[in-house]
């Protein structure tokens, strides 16, 4: 739904699979791309994921923590009470890539 909704820009770029842009000019007919600016998060119970719009207008920072939670947000510090000491992996999500977690591993 999320590459439905929020395609990366996909038609001059060579690194995309032809399966890939197949399926996006098949979405395209049915819904028009939006671009933005926008984080967008979803969940089905399972999994919870990230993206951006694929200008990346919006920014998204993210923070595993030791105790292997997954805080992401379009501001960093959004939650104070982190200490570095309790951050393994920080980083920011680019355009056109999904940040995904299962929460069953």
């Amino acid at each position: 739904a999320a590459l439905l909704m929020v395609p990366q820009a996909w038609e001059k770029e060579p690194t995309i699979s032809q399966e890939l842009k197949d399926f996006y000019k098949v979405q395209a007919s049915v819904m028009e791309p939006w671009d933005g600016p926008a984080l967008l998060c979803f969940t089905d119970g399972n999994t919870a994921g990230a993206c951006l719009d694929r200008n990346g207008l919006r920014p998204c920072r993210y923070y595993l923590t030791k105790d292997n939670r997954l805080i992401c947000a379009s501001e960093a510090g959004v939650l104070p009470q982190i200490k570095a000491e309790e951050v393994v992996k920080k980083g920011r999500l680019q355009p056109g890539h999904i940040l995904s977690m299962d929460f069953k591993t």
